[in-house]
Order: C-alpha cells, then structure tokens, then sequence
C-alpha cells in the first residue's frame, strides 16, 4: 500500500472516530450536555482514533510478506492475470512465461500492488 493511500485511510478512520468526539465537545459548549456526559461520550471515540492511527503506522507492507510463496494462477497468465496468493486474490505479471489457469506460480517481487511471479518448477 502506498503512503499516500495509507495516510487518506488513516485521515478517514480519524474523522470517522474524532467526530462524534468533536460533536459531544460543541454540545458542551453550548451548554446542552455536561461535562462528564462529553467526556464519557467522547474517551472511546478518542481510545479508536488512536488505536488504528499507531496500527496503521506500525503495520508494515502486506506484500512483501508474499515474496517467495507459492499461489495458483486463477487464469492464464499471458503475461498478466489474476492469481490467489494467501487467499488473496493478486494482480499478476509472468515476466518473460506463460501460466495456465490452475498452475502454481512463486511470487519474486510485489510493486504497486502487482505480484511479478514465475511459474513453479
């Protein structure tokens, strides 16, 4: 996943989790809640912000666990296709192959989301 995406989807779960946090906040100001009722309200929408912000950044790329493992071309790869990786479907390349549909393939790199893959020997 690239760092951009990665930082649109933290932002997304953040707004989703601090609004309700933000929404208690502007009702305490204006007087219509008290206080103890915005901060129980709002603690758990704060506790979740956090939790996926250090998840997100402590989890590393998902596709380089797949270098080197072994998955099934879900059709013919001429040069590319789909194949099932970890029971994960992948977009694949076989650079300089052909694989037919069922046949197992090793993963060699994964870029840009795409697993480069040659057939199994």
């Amino acid at each position: 996943m690239s760092r951009l995406v990665t930082l649109v989807a933290l932002l997304d779960d953040l707004l989703l989790f601090v609004s309700p946090a933000v929404l208690t906040c502007v009702l305490y100001a204006f007087g219509l809640i008290p206080l103890w009722t915005a901060a129980v309200i709002s603690a758990p929408f704060i506790v979740l912000a956090v939790y996926v912000g250090v998840k997100v950044f402590k989890e590393g790329p998902r596709g380089f666990a797949y270098v080197g493992g072994r998955g099934v071309a879900v059709e013919d790869l001429r040069p590319s296709g789909v194949v099932k990786i970890g029971g994960e479907y992948w977009r694949a390349i076989c650079r300089d192959c052909a694989v037919g549909a069922g046949e197992c393939v090793v993963v060699e790199e994964v870029k840009d989301g795409v697993a480069y893959v040659r057939p199994c020997r």
